[in-house]
């Protein structure tokens, strides 16, 4: 992955880190906390929640970060978004139902899978799967026991790959955090996204522009 990629992916740690806060009613947060919890630099941190004041998403206070608008944080971070830098591997493999069940151990999964996974609803039907690899060994050992079934054309697994410690640590059971799931799902878009972004922001009311 591109310098530049990973620049842009350390600030999504930062909007992650204020979302997950928000989500868990902490209504300040120390500007040095989520330096140390993202793994980034102060001056990064700083210079974000700029941004973010701007946008009259978050406040600045002399004892830390608030949240002012969750929904307003998540959508810009949305906007922002771009899945597809992060798709490391992509290929056919059916049915899906059976990818989504055999997936490796270690993998954390994310939007449309991510969200059934987490609620038990499928709020449409759809055809393909995406997960973080944690573990390259791991995913490439999955990957030799399915050699033959495997098809390069209209792919419908796509596994992604970043350099993010916060991503996995913010995870549970196997998947990402919903405010994660959301921006993956806002950013494949497609037919299927929209009755997902509404389910979970009707889940989630905070998160809701609607």
């Amino acid at each position: 992955m591109a310098t530049e990629d990973l620049r842009v992916w350390r600030f999504e740690r930062i909007y992650r880190e204020l979302l997950l806060c928000s989500l868990r009613q902490v209504s300040l947060v120390r500007q040095e906390d989520i330096a140390s919890k993202c793994g980034v630099s102060l001056g990064l941190v700083n210079k974000t929640v700029k941004k973010l004041e701007a946008a009259m998403a978050v406040e600045a206070t002399r004892s830390g970060v608030r949240v002012l608008s969750p929904a307003r944080l998540l959508n810009l971070w949305a906007a922002e978004r771009d899945l597809s830098k992060d798709v490391w591997q992509l290929f056919r493999l059916d049915p899906i139902t059976e990818v989504e069940k055999s997936l490796p151990r270690d993998a954390l999964v994310t939007a449309f899978s991510g969200w059934f996974m987490v609620s038990g609803r499928k709020p449409a039907e759809y055809d393909r799967v995406y997960f973080y690899v944690t573990n390259k060994e791991s995913f490439n050992l999955w990957l030799s026991f399915r050699k033959g079934k495997i098809r390069k054309t209209n792919p419908n697994v796509f596994a992604l790959y970043v350099d993010d410690e916060h991503l996995i640590l913010s995870s549970e059971r196997g998947v990402v955090s919903v405010p994660q799931i959301y921006v993956d799902v806002y950013s494949i878009n497609g037919p299927e996204a929209s009755p997902f972004l509404r389910d979970i922001a009707t889940t989630y009311p905070s998160l809701s522009i609607w």
